[in-house]
């Protein structure tokens, strides 16, 4: 039998809410890990010094509600209330088997206002056999609102399909807002653009 053309937009549709649910959570995920790195930083698990300090090939392995972060940073330079990060890898396991990766070459973070910036952020997620790609020049993080801001765009791309926008907000609970445009192409099964 053959699917009638409403049970095909219910299923794309359903497939849709599922790519833009990997997108808000991936978005999450960098918020978690720029969230995680700061905790330390404010917390003295990587001292702050005067005068200035370099450490480096710091890792952190941390379960944070069932998942597993692990972290591993090249270099830390640190100041009285700033530091700079170089070869940022992250990787978590959830507690549902999705395994995130975010990768950087440098970034920093301000302990003053408490806000951090990384630089040409990219990762994966991989769950079931999808596999999701994301990557952006810049995001931006500050605890005060605790939304992180890619203000030069962010794209993500996967087997379901592709997005793209010029600036994106990720807001608590996961809620994305494109401003400035955006973009999303979907992808049915065979491969072909919606």
């Amino acid at each position: 039998m053959s699917e009638t053309s409403e049970n095909k937009s219910s299923s794309r549709w359903k497939k849709f809410a599922v790519f833009l649910a990997l997108l808000a959570v991936g978005g999450y995920f960098a918020f978690e890990a720029v969230r995680d790195i700061a905790l330390d930083l404010s917390e003295g698990r990587i001292p702050s010094a005067i005068p200035d300090t370099i450490l480096e090939n710091i890792k952190i392995d941390r379960e944070i509600e069932g998942d597993l972060w692990k972290a591993d940073i090249g270099k830390v330079e640190r100041g009285k209330d700033w530091a700079n990060f170089f070869d940022i890898d992250i990787e978590m396991t959830r507690k549902t088997g999705q395994l995130w990766t975010l990768k950087a070459p440098k970034g920093r973070y301000f302990e003053k206002n408490m806000r951090a910036e990384i630089s040409d952020p990219d990762g994966t997620m991989t769950e079931k056999g999808i596999v999701f790609y994301y990557s952006a020049p810049l995001a931006k993080w500050e605890q005060k609102t605790n939304i992180i801001l890619f203000p030069d765009g962010v794209v993500a791309s996967g087997d379901m399909g592709r997005f793209s926008g010029s600036y994106v907000k990720l807001l608590p609970g996961g809620v994305m807002e494109a401003e400035k445009g955006a973009s999303l192409v979907w992808f049915d099964p065979e491969g072909k653009e919606e």
